[in-house]
């Protein structure tokens, strides 16, 4: 299958997916308000950086070796339901331990505790392992295929919970059983597709050193990359109300949501890269995505200026009146996550995972010196400006990294807008090439 049918594919599949997830983040936000819902999204902020060292990113190893057909995916699917369950069993003992502690300032049971943590880790994991097993196999629109009718029921279920008056743990409930549901239904379906349960094994002890080598150093630098992404939620959930942090995580998950494009076509940067194919047109591609962001979201950044706090308040609800300005603020950061997407994945399928981890950590080095000087001051406006340079100064490490090393390129391609690139988008839409 050519580069741009893979991208088609992917483009059409996972953005359904991420559609759907789109509508359950609205219905749950005006379900919830900005107080309930920032303190479920504050929870699974803080979960998902357990997911992450708890994965060890070896969906990062599980892409680079089974797209370079260099471990069986048979040994790397029961891995991942072996791992899985390992990492079931340590988080329960954690917050069985230590729930006073993890628990925070959020007014959830320790059962409660246990649950979520169980059902939204445990999902994750399998969704990420078996999606990017799918991936490998150029097969976008199973695992997609069955998040988004998971989602659609989880829709059905808010809209549902809201016309009969039902109590916010109903849906809160939903929300988390829906993830492991994801997980499972797409673990399930590889291994029954792929007919893995006639091969049940696991990795060599040569295979799972390689995988270990390669996943802790895409940890190193996803970890990093985490912090820069996320640490301001903490600095305002701390320095601030439960009401402006609501405000602000909302404004921050819309801005992720632009980053679903980039991510669908990173997904296909990745495994393509790893394979050794293509690698001139994958960076032309690459040049050519990056100045079509670039204009996008200038318009955006107008039309979010003039029309952003009516549709907000239309949308979410009145509680996120205050929203405005940090999506306003985080925008310029956000065009640099798009773009900056794009050149990790191409630098993590060329085994130079180094790169990305030296320019996270460039970033979180300013995130932090920034958020711990100016937030607890001046707020939610601080952590948006903060975040944006940070996010800007990764990018411009990368793109430092890359022209230097790729003598073919200049960095004038990089800004050079041309109608060629309006072309690419319409063949690309038509029936790609």
């Amino acid at each position: 299958m050519t580069l741009n049918k893979l991208l088609q594919q992917s483009l059409l599949w996972r953005g359904f997916c991420f559609f759907t997830l789109l509508i359950v983040n609205v219905l749950m936000s005006r379900f919830l308000h900005s107080d309930g819902g920032g303190r479920i999204y504050y929870l699974t902020n803080f979960f998902s950086l357990i997911l992450l060292l708890a994965s060890l990113s070896m969906e990062s190893g599980y892409t680079f070796y089974a797209s370079s057909l260099k471990i069986d995916q048979h040994k790397l699917a029961w891995f991942s339901i072996l791992w899985t369950a390992i990492v079931g069993i340590i988080v329960a003992s954690l917050v069985h331990t230590y729930f006073f502690k993890l628990s925070g300032t959020n007014s959830f049971t320790k059962n409660d505790y246990l649950l979520y943590s169980l059902e939204y880790i445990c999902g994750i994991l399998l969704m990420n392992f078996f999606s990017v097993l799918f991936f490998s196999q150029k097969n976008y629109w199973l695992p997609n295929l069955l998040i988004g009718i998971i989602n659609i029921v989880l829709a059905i279920l808010v809209v549902v919970a809201k016309k009969k008056d039902l109590p916010a743990s109903v849906v809160v409930n939903g929300y988390f059983v829906s993830v492991l549901l994801d997980g499972i239904a797409i673990a399930v379906a590889f291994i029954w597709i792929n007919k893995s349960y006639r091969a049940i094994s696991l990795p060599t002890s040569a295979e799972f050193k390689i995988l270990l080598r390669y996943s802790i150093l895409a940890l190193a630098g996803n970890f990093i990359f985490f912090l820069v992404y996320r640490i301001d939620f903490w600095f305002v959930e701390h320095y601030r109300t439960q009401t402006e942090l609501g405000n602000y995580i909302q404004a921050s998950k819309l801005g992720q949501m632009l980053l679903i494009v980039p991510q669908i076509l990173a997904s296909v940067v990745f495994p393509q890269t790893a394979e050794g194919l293509n690698e001139t047109r994958i960076k032309q591609n690459i040049l050519i995505i990056s100045r079509l962001l670039m204009q996008f979201f200038l318009a955006l950044i107008l039309l979010s200026f003039l029309f952003g706090k009516a549709v907000f308040v239309a949308v979410f609800g009145v509680t996120f009146f205050s929203m405005h300005l940090p999506f306003l603020l985080l925008l310029p950061g956000i065009l640099s996550l798009a773009i900056l997407t794009l050149f990790s994945a191409y630098f993590g399928g060329s085994n130079r995972v180094k790169v990305n981890v030296m320019g996270a950590s460039v970033a979180l080095l300013f995130m932090v010196a920034g958020n711990y000087f100016f937030t607890f001051r001046y707020g939610m406006v601080a952590a948006a400006i903060i975040s944006s340079i940070s996010y800007s100064i990764n990018l411009f490490y990368s793109l430092y990294v890359f022209f230097k090393t790729d003598k073919s390129f200049s960095l004038l391609d990089f800004f050079r807008w041309n109608k060629e690139d309006y072309l690419w988008v319409k063949q690309l839409l038509a029936k790609g090439v």
